[in-house]
């Protein structure tokens, strides 16, 4: 799910309402770090950390638990002596949503001396106390059963509640040995003798200074991971790093705060401690091997980045093996269990008849594209409507299935309706792949569509969930896949019914190529205001208008084309296609609409990420088109708005994206 500036590039929110729904109606969130400096410049609430703060009130989650824990094999990363730093293991317990960063009031104002002043508030209730301190309680108990209070409660009335709350909890775990300490005295602590700690629970200003403290024990912020809970409801899991944007993209990143995060969330969100203890031990074995990314790298260790430091705690966690000893035939056998993590089970496929590289994926994603649409591959032994048949392999990156908010990339195949003739049907049999570069195969599943006039767009096959293809780097390389397709069979339904024999060409390979940077946004509004004369036509034109410096025209067909004839067809021309060079140079993509005009809203329809070129225009005849764009018993509705006595109003938007060479 988007959130922080993903989200802000996508929809224009640091937290989207579909977000924190799914969130809510979890069990467990696992988190990854947000922010960066693209929105520095924002305005407030339109900060990615903005969305930090909204997801944690909008679940709930009070209490922060982050443990610092000096691995063994890191203790001489750590800036403190090796005696004082060895064994270090504390957890520390910050109220998340209280004091001084949420109190009331706070702003600017200006003093007796027509200064300006800035104020916050330090403020804390009953409640709030309480039941941070229980959570503290519970967590000490766990573990060596001594809890540490933190406190200003020789200067802060807010403190001085605060410690009375607290010895007053006290009395419900009489098992728990409760400590005060002041704040100055406990920063001190932490680096003179952070060994005398176990848990410590604090304030919310308090904890994020004492907490960023004793991560630096462990020699880096890139191993710890934290919880924030509350007292029902999902947890929140996440490291406690920020995205790190100088390093962004270049392999670097520590990924092991992230992966104890995920072991939080089965110990603290799930209760699967077991699990959670099997992801630790991976990690201390991966450690134990060698393997260091470089915030942690030392002489004699191997330097790593960070898919290789994930792939390597994942093979530690492959042959992890828990032993069992019983008896048997008065032998003693050991059972040795392996648990094995792999990537979404797919079937093995052929090589593909047509192959799709996209090539800067994460940017597809970024560009909003609802889809990337190839170039037409030809398909041999279909000789209807005087041409060989042409087919689209569409890539969908985002699709969701209905009541199912997980985004997944699927596949579509397209067939250009006006290659048909009316009356037929064409049945195809086909197979989808992505092609697995660890295995060196191509895998996906079978499907099959019935294609004719007013179908021609097959049902979208889920392949693969977004997340799992950005998780496995069997699937994404460099930030680019490979997907496929095969056609099996075809079978037409016409007076002289036959099958089609499929005969295989050299497989076609096509480069999707998409570009942050170079788009080029154009909106053009249309109003027909004599539709009643010209509905006579079959088709008729608006002026044309320039975007990207190509000229373009919308075409109207009134009673609909030849491939519908009880819906407003629409298309969006090209002036001059045949000027385009016949390789892909832009990506473009093109929505269509008509307004609603008593409520002002549009039916629309978009396309995916087309590649703008002479070889698919032509195919196209200069043009993208949309048959069954809204049927005309809905468009002349008298009570409907679409149709104003004699008038309409079309829009076109466009945008082109980048380049594309088509390779």
């Amino acid at each position: 799910m988007l959130m922080g500036g993903a989200a802000l590039d996508a929809v224009g929110v640091p937290l989207p309402d579909e977000t924190l729904a799914a969130a809510r109606a979890s069990d467990g969130i696992l988190l990854g770090a947000i922010g960066g400096y693209k929105w520095d410049a924002n305005e407030k609430h339109l900060k990615p950390e903005t969305g930090l703060l909204d997801i944690r009130a909008g679940l709930g989650v009070f209490a922060n638990l982050r443990p610092v824990t000096v691995f063994p094999q890191l203790v001489d990363a750590s800036p403190l002596k090796k005696d004082i730093a060895e064994g270090v293991d504390i957890m520390v317990v910050r109220e998340l949503t209280g004091g001084i960063y949420f109190g009331r009031p706070r702003g600017f104002g200006t003093n007796d001396n027509g200064e300006e002043t800035g104020f916050n508030t330090e403020i804390y209730s009953v409640s709030e106390i309480d039941r941070i301190a229980r959570v503290a309680f519970e967590v000490a108990r766990k573990r060596g059963g001594k809890l540490c209070s933190v406190d200003k409660a020789n200067v802060l009335e807010a403190s001085m509640l605060w410690r009375k709350r607290v010895t007053a909890i006290a009395s419900e775990f009489p098992d728990v040995e409760l400590s005060h300490m002041y704040v100055d005295n406990a920063a001190m602590q932490l680096v003179r003798n952070p060994k005398q700690f176990d848990t410590i629970v604090t304030n919310n200003i308090f904890g994020d200074i004492l907490s960023d403290e004793a991560s630096m024990i462990t020699g880096s912020i890139g191993m710890l991971s934290s919880a924030s809970v509350g007292e029902s409801g999902p947890g929140l899991f996440e490291p406690i790093h920020g995205s790190a944007p100088d390093i962004a993209g270049q392999d670097k990143a520590n990924p092991i705060a992230t992966i104890l995060s995920g072991a939080m969330l089965l110990k603290y969100g799930l209760g699967a401690e077991d699990a959670a203890k099997r992801i630790e031990t991976a990690v201390a074995q991966t450690l134990d091997n060698g393997f260091r990314t470089g915030d942690i790298y030392s002489p004699g260790t191997t330097l790593v980045g960070c898919k290789r430091m994930g792939m390597e705690v994942l093979k530690a966690l492959e042959s992890h093996r828990r032993h069992r000893r019983e008896e048997e035939g008065g032998e003693l056998w050991e059972i040795l269990e392996v648990e094995v993590i792999t990537p979404p089970r797919l079937g093995k496929t052929y090589v593909p008849d047509f192959k799709l590289k996209i090539h800067d994926f994460s940017a597809l994603l970024e560009t909003k594209a609802t889809s990337a649409i190839s170039v037409p591959f030809d398909l041999s032994g279909y000789k209807w409507y005087a041409s060989q048949l042409q087919l689209y392999l569409q890539v969908s990156p985002m699709h969701k299935k209905n009541n199912d908010e997980t985004p997944y990339v699927a596949l579509a195949l397209i067939l250009w309706p006006y290659m048909l003739e009316q009356g037929l049907t064409v049945h195809a049999v086909f197979k989808f792949s992505i092609y697995d570069h660890s295995n060196r195969m191509y895998c996906g599943c079978k499907a099959d569509y019935n294609f004719d006039f007013k179908n021609n767009y097959s049902k979208k096959e889920c392949l693969i969930p977004l997340q799992e293809l950005l998780k496995w780097s069997s699937f994404l390389v460099d930030d680019s896949c490979v997907f496929g397709v095969e056609i099996l069979k075809i079978d037409v339904s016409s007076p002289e019914r036959k099958e089609v024999v499929v005969q295989h060409k050299a497989t076609t390979v096509q480069n999707f190529f998409v570009q942050k940077k170079g788009f080029v946004e154009g909106t053009y509004t249309w109003t027909v205001n004599n539709f009643h004369e010209l509905e006579l036509k079959n088709f008729f034109c608006s002026p044309t208008f320039e975007v990207g410096g190509h000229k373009w025209y919308i075409c109207m067909y009134p009673r609909g084309d030849r491939c519908s004839t009880d819906c407003l067809s629409l298309h969006l021309c090209l002036d001059a296609p045949n000027d385009l060079p016949r390789e892909s140079k832009n990506v473009a993509k093109m929505t269509l609409s008509i307004q609603d005009q008593k409520n002002g809203k549009h039916v629309t329809i978009t396309t995916g990420s087309a590649l703008l070129s002479n070889y698919s225009l032509v195919v196209f005849r200069g043009s993208w088109g949309w048959p069954n764009f809204i049927p005309l018993k809905k468009f002349k509705d008298p009570s409907g708005g679409y149709l104003v006595e004699s008038n309409c109003v079309v829009k076109a938007d466009l945008t082109i994206v980048g380049s594309s060479n088509d390779g």
